[in-house]
């Protein structure tokens, strides 16, 4: 493992103040039942057919599900080390910018692992680790409470999203190969330091025109904002490609919901009540840790996939997984007209 970041000191920040409560929801639903449910829902609108076995549902704990992540984390820094060498710098200055990552890593793990209810986990950059399908009980029998729902019925909507991105990797498996390679693409481009001239012309432009340069923090995330140049085709790739993921799980929720039974609908509103209405603290928070940025994934790749799946079908939305070219790019993500007339024309003629 790089001695890029400080893992231990990571740990346990991220770990302070997570109780050892069980990594099941207390009140003990069926979560087999739930993953089972889900996924002949998902099958049922999708029409989607898996190439490769889907993980089954298993709970995790938040401290389970750190570790988990900081794995993930770990991957990406061996690459970064890779490239600018395994030890850059004085010993001192090492040991100090290791710490500075570690406490970095760790606040943002341990912010996440609190509000995290589920996730379709895998290796982003490759490797031979199988997908896992997790659910933290403690975060959803927390956001249950807050929300006033059913627990039961909070997973079955949260196993319903997650579910739907397990069959949608399974039956396009180039999608996580595309992802890593886009990652290794953003990392192979982005310098150790951003050049002091380009920070410079940013300070010009902020103060020439603060209403657009508000505008586009706004809009970004600190890692979009500090990128470089070259690197920012790349990172709107990824952001595209993740809006279109993200979407198409946010769309089949709503549209395969209802066989579930009739609570399900309701908790939408629920839930996009609670993303409206986290306090500023945790909305900077969510900012600063780029996870602002994924709820605006959400809303812009759902409106996407609704508005695709309306005018023309569930299957012509399916195309866009057909490989890396029928994607939808940046651009078309606000104008799903303009990617139908590119990638199914027999559609957008009807």
């Amino acid at each position: 493992m790089s001695d890029l970041v400080d893992w231990g000191l990571a740990r346990r920040i991220a770990c302070l103040g997570l109780s050892d409560g069980p990594a099941a929801m207390g009140s003990a639903p069926d979560l087999a039942a739930a993953g089972a449910r889900a996924e002949l829902a998902v099958l049922d609108y999708t029409g989607l057919t898996p190439t490769e076995p889907l993980p089954a549902p298993e709970w995790i704990s938040r401290a389970d599900w750190v570790e988990a992540n900081l794995a993930s984390m770990a991957e990406v820094t061996t690459i970064v080390a890779a490239r600018f060498g395994e030890s850059p710098g004085p010993a001192p200055l090492r040991a100090v910018a290791a710490r500075v990552l570690g406490a970095e890593a760790g606040a943002l793990l341990g912010f996440a692992s609190r509000h995290v209810l589920g996730q379709y986990e895998y290796p982003l950059l490759g490797g031979d680790r199988p997908p896992r399908l997790v659910f933290l009980g403690e975060n959803i029998e927390s956001a249950a409470g807050r929300l006033d729902a059913d627990p039961g019925a909070l997973l079955d909507w949260i196993a319903l999203h997650e579910t739907t991105h397990s069959v949608h990797f399974a039956s396009a498996p180039w999608l996580r190969g595309h992802i890593g390679g886009l990652a290794r693409k953003l990392l192979a481009e982005s310098p150790a330091r951003l050049p002091a001239g380009e920070l410079l012309e940013r300070g010009r432009r902020l103060a020439a025109d603060p209403r657009r340069a508000i505008a586009e923090i706004r809009e970004s995330d600190p890692v979009s904002l500090l990128a470089p140049a070259e690197s920012v085709a790349t990172i709107n790739s990824i952001q595209a490609a993740m809006a279109s993921i993200e979407g198409y799980a946010e769309h089949v929720m709503d549209a395969a919901g209802g066989a579930l039974g009739p609570a399900l609908p309701a908790m939408r509103e629920r839930l996009d009540r609670r993303r409206r209405e986290r306090s500023m603290p945790v909305r900077l928070l969510s900012w600063l840790f780029g996870l602002e940025l994924k709820l605006r994934q959400y809303e812009q790749g759902k409106r996407f996939c609704d508005e695709v799946a309306a005018a023309s079908g569930i299957g012509s939305l399916n195309a866009a997984w057909a490989g890396p070219q029928t994607l939808p790019e940046p651009a078309e993500l606000a104008a799903p007209t303009a990617w139908l007339a590119r990638v199914v024309p027999a559609a957008a003629a009807a």
